[in-house]
C-alpha cells in the first residue's frame, strides 16, 4: 500500500477519491437519551414508520442498545435504521455525554462495502488524517457472517465520533443484520479511555 503522504497534487486527490468509494450509505445514526425517556424516543420513531429490530445489553459497560429500523431494499436489511443508547449507570459514558452535551445524537455510521479490506481501509484513512479510537473490531456469526467495525476518536472528551461498519453476507447470502455486545463494550471501553486522555491533555 503507498502511504498517501508520499503523493502529490492532483494523484493524492484521485487517490482519495478511490478510498472513500468504498463507502456506500449511512448504515445508521446513533442517538443517546435517559434512561427514563426510552418509551418517548421510541413512541416518536414508531411514529414515523420505525419499528425494533432488536436489543443488545451489554455489562462492562452496562446500558442497553436498541435498534430501529424502517423499510427494506432487495440487497439489504433495513433502509433505514436509527439507534439508541441508554443507561441506568450514572458513571456511564452515555450519561456523561448527556450531561455534557445533552440528549441527541451520538455518532453516524457509514456502511463499507463488503468487498473492501477493512484494515486497509482504515490505515489508508490514517494516512489522511483521520485519528482512531479503535482497530477494526469483528464478529463472526454461525452461519459465517460477519460484522466488522471501527470508531473514529472523538475530539472533545466523550463528544461525537464516527463509525464505518462492514456487513458481510454468510453462507445464506445475507449480510449480518445485528450488532455484537463485545463490540460494543470495547467500543465504549476505548472511548472512555480516549475521553480521560482528552481530559488531562487539556488540563495539563
Amino acid at each position: 500500500m503507498q502511504d498517501i503522504r508520499s503523493l502529490k497534487g492532483d494523484e493524492r486527490g484521485s487517490h482519495s477519491s478511490e478510498i472513500f468509494k468504498s463507502i456506500q450509505h449511512i448504515d445508521h445514526i446513533t442517538f443517546v437519551d435517559s434512561y427514563k425517556n426510552e418509551t418517548n424516543f421510541i413512541n416518536r420513531w414508531t411514529m414515523l414508520g420505525f419499528s425494533e429490530l432488536s436489543r443488545w445489553v451489554t455489562e462492562e459497560f452496562p446500558a442497553i442498545h436498541i435498534a430501529l429500523t424502517s423499510g427494506q431494499t432487495p440487497s439489504f436489511p433495513w433502509a433505514t435504521m436509527t439507534g439508541l443508547s441508554i443507561s441506568e449507570d450514572p458513571e456511564s459514558p452515555i450519561n456523561e455525554f448527556i450531561r455534557r452535551y445533552g440528549a441527541g445524537m451520538q455518532h453516524v455510521a457509514y456502511n463499507i462495502d463488503p468487498k473492501s479490506d477493512m484494515e486497509i481501509l482504515q490505515k489508508e484513512l490514517k494516512s489522511l488524517g483521520w485519528n482512531f479510537m479503535t482497530p477494526v473490531l469483528t464478529y463472526k456469526d454461525h452461519l459465517e457472517s460477519r460484522l466488522c467495525q471501527t470508531f473514529t476518536a472523538p475530539t472533545s472528551p466523550h463528544g461525537t465520533f464516527i463509525e464505518l461498519v462492514q456487513r458481510i453476507p454468510g453462507s445464506d447470502g445475507s449480510p449480518y443484520s445485528g450488532f455484537d455486545t463485545k463490540n460494543i463494550d470495547d467500543l465504549y471501553h476505548a472511548y472512555h479511555d480516549y475521553s480521560l486522555w482528552l481530559e488531562n491533555k487539556g488540563a495539563a
